[in-house]
């Protein structure tokens, strides 16, 4: 566990010193949405990006703009529910000021799902926030996953646990990494 603070707070450090940080956004936005990933995907589910996280409210307006549903998840004692939102004025501010929705939950099946992290391996193997909640969430999701994330926030490798689940894919604003070899 302190390996993985470390960590945490390596990369934290490393995002604030990056410079131009929307311009570097927009690149990841940009590589993410020029992908058939992002073109065949219908159903989408995104967090509301916290303040040294990639930015994702241009990807939900983009969304939107596609006429993609937009799911959002919301953080219950049971784990993560995901909700249909129409527009950002569905979103209130949850737990850890993070924006979550104030709709329904939906079991619409998700095509796309942006997993959030804070360090990242080129395996797929990420570090979050701690509270295990994708990771639970990601035992039963079928559709294919994909993390943003800057350069910055890959190391060589991640400290793993049994529970631990990869992401099949990482975009960045230099690449984007194939993680897992078994789809697409």
């Amino acid at each position: 566990m302190e390996e993985k603070a470390a960590l945490r707070q390596t990369v934290h450090q490393s995002i604030k010193q990056i410079n131009n940080r929307p311009h570097v956004d927009q690149s990841i936005h940009q590589r993410l949405f020029s992908t058939d990933i992002w073109k065949e995907s219908q159903t989408i589910a995104l967090t509301s990006s916290l303040p040294l996280e990639i930015d994702t409210s241009p990807i939900i307006h983009e969304a939107f703009e596609a006429g993609k549903t937009v799911c959002v998840p919301k953080v219950t004692g049971q784990g993560l529910t995901f909700h249909i939102i129409h527009s950002v004025n569905d979103l209130e501010t949850g737990v850890m000021n993070i924006l979550e929705p104030t709709t329904p939950p939906t079991t619409q099946a998700i095509d796309l799902c942006l997993v959030p992290g804070r360090v990242f391996d080129r395996s797929g193997y990420r570090i979050g926030w701690g509270g295990g909640y994708y990771d639970r969430f990601l035992r039963t999701y079928e559709g294919v996953t994909v993390s943003l994330a800057y350069s910055v926030q890959l190391v060589d490798q991640v400290p793993t646990e049994p529970h631990d689940l990869p992401v099949q894919w990482i975009v960045t604003e230099k690449e984007m990494i194939q993680c897992s070899p078994y789809l697409l």
